[in-house]
């Protein structure tokens, strides 16, 4: 079988939806690779598959705990382990959450809490327009919600909030400048592409300010919390491109035509601009001179008082929000919990003797709350407690 055959049979069997062909086929594949040395090398060096099947693993484990017996847990379990070791990852490693004995971690996943749960993000934003009325964004409403400038604001069935030139002499003739603002709640998230084409995906509990139409030789917008821009190129009368500024806090990034994520949350210690393609120039507010250039697979950490620190970007934890997934990588509980909280509108505190440890996961943005928390109860570093929409994490 090709690996795109092997990814659907795991697909369907983590979402309970093959059948005894395909498991026969997953089992008869899983023979064939323990005989050859070469099948396991290859696949051995084959990331994107492991991560992969590491993902659904993790879903498959959070989402039984509430809806399946303790037989189909324990099958499901057999198998997760035969893809792992077929991947080349050992048994150790799909127990690294969590150092005790595997008995023990069914046990616990085969005792559900009752919990008030809260569901994940959703496309959720509040439009400000230039003349300060505010158009409440949700997943119900679509269609033309407003024309400003000669320019038409709408809002697609997918969720995109898209700015179309309809009266393109109105927009060049108007002398003032007008902006809107696009603003996600916590457990929001939002799409806008700008005037120029340029998209700007919108993390929970953010905003962007940005013209209603670039009209100069310049493009700039002010931009708090966490969003991945594809910047789209433009050029003016004289043929040179028209550079892109972001406004964030404690820096501005310059910006040609690229890829690049920034998180720039106030509860976080660093503002982190993380290219992934083209270029960009990095700006300190307070040292404008000082200026540093990214190239892709780096990350720029700018933080007041500080010199702007240049460092290797791991561009998969990067964006894996956007790609709809939690993904930590020895993270800090604090990071963890600041994250959740914005996701799922919730409140979380920690227990006097909570130890601020580093957990290591990997799980779908689209789960509700108590998927996740089960996930990091299996590192054995938490437990936790949800009192409406309030959490307490505790020691394990």
């Amino acid at each position: 079988m090709d690996k795109k055959t092997i990814l659907a049979f795991i697909d369907r069997f983590l979402a309970d939806q093959s059948n005894k062909i395909e498991n026969q086929k997953l089992t008869e594949f899983y023979d064939s690779f323990e005989k050859d040395a070469a099948t396991q090398k290859h696949l051995e060096e084959n990331a994107e598959l492991k991560n992969k099947i590491f993902n659904k693993i993790q879903l498959s484990i959070s989402d039984t705990t509430t809806k399946a017996p303790v037989r189909h847990l324990f099958t499901g379990f057999r198998m997760a382990a035969a893809l792992l070791i077929l991947l080349g990852l050992s048994t150790l490693t799909y127990w690294i959450l969590n150092p005790m004995d595997k008995s023990n971690q069914l046990a616990k996943l085969t005792q559900p809490k009752k919990v008030e749960d809260m569901n994940p993000a959703k496309n959720i934003a509040i439009l400000t327009l230039a003349n300060k009325s505010k158009i409440m964004l949700d997943e119900t409403s679509s269609g033309e919600i407003a024309v400003e400038s000669g320019i038409s604001i709408t809002k697609t069935p997918n969720g995109d909030l898209i700015y179309i030139v309809k009266n393109l002499e109105n927009s060049k003739n108007n002398t003032e400048e007008k902006y809107n603002t696009i603003t996600t709640p916590k457990g929001g998230k939002f799409n806008v592409i700008l005037p120029d084409g340029s998209l700007v995906m919108l993390n929970a509990a953010s905003s962007l300010t940005y013209p209603v139409y670039f009209k100069k030789n310049e493009r700039s917008v002010r931009f708090k919390g966490e969003a991945y821009f594809e910047i789209a190129k433009a050029y003016g009368k004289d043929h040179q491109r028209i550079p892109f500024f972001v406004h964030s806090k404690d820096q501005v990034v310059e910006v040609l035509g690229t890829h690049f994520n920034i998180n720039s949350y106030d509860n976080e210690d660093y503002v982190k601009t993380t290219l992934l393609e083209g270029s960009v120039k990095i700006i300190k507010t307070e040292s404008p001179i000082a200026a540093k250039f990214l190239v892709p697979g780096q990350q720029a950490l700018t933080k007041v008082g500080l010199e702007t620190k240049i460092v290797k970007a791991d561009a998969q934890q990067t964006i894996a929000w956007k790609e709809g997934y939690f993904m930590f990588k020895n993270s800090n509980i604090k990071e963890i919990a600041n994250e959740l909280e914005r996701w799922y509108d919730v409140e979380i505190e920690y227990s006097e003797d909570i130890a601020f440890d580093n957990i290591t996961g990997y799980i779908s943005r689209n789960v509700k709350i108590s998927n996740v928390l089960r996930m990091l109860e299996l590192s054995g570093i938490v437990n936790y407690e949800i009192k409406g929409r309030k959490i307490i994490l505790k020691t394990s």
